[in-house]
C-alpha cells in the first residue's frame, strides 16, 4: 500500500484480482478498481504524486497510473518476475 503525498487516496495492490484499489482515506471506502498487470505486487508513487507505478510479477510488466485520472497510461515490459519499484528524487 501506497498513501497519496495529499493524503487523500491510498492504493492497494491486488494480486489476485490484477487491480489496484483506490481508497478514500477520509471515507474509509474503496472509491475505484484500476485494471492492471497479472499479479500486481509493489507500488510506488512520485514526490509530486501524479503517477503511480505497479510492478506485474507474472506479465512482467509496470502500469503506470495517471493519478488524476486513476487509469493506466502505459504498460512498460521489465521482464522476468518484477515485485518492487523504486521511484528516485
Amino acid at each position: 500500500m501506497v498513501v497519496h503525498p495529499s493524503g487523500k487516496w491510498a492504493y492497494v495492490a491486488n494480486g489476485g484480482s490484477n487491480d489496484v484499489a483506490v481508497i478514500d482515506v477520509q471515507e474509509l471506502r474503496v472509491v475505484t478498481f484500476i485494471p492492471v498487470g497479472i499479479r500486481p505486487w509493489g507500488l510506488n508513487i512520485t514526490r509530486d504524486g501524479k503517477k503511480l507505478y505497479v510492478a506485474n510479477g507474472v506479465s512482467e510488466t509496470v502500469s503506470v497510473i495517471d493519478t488524476a485520472s486513476q487509469k493506466v497510461v502505459t504498460t512498460i515490459p521489465v521482464g522476468k518476475g518484477p515485485w518492487g519499484i523504486a521511484v528516485g528524487r
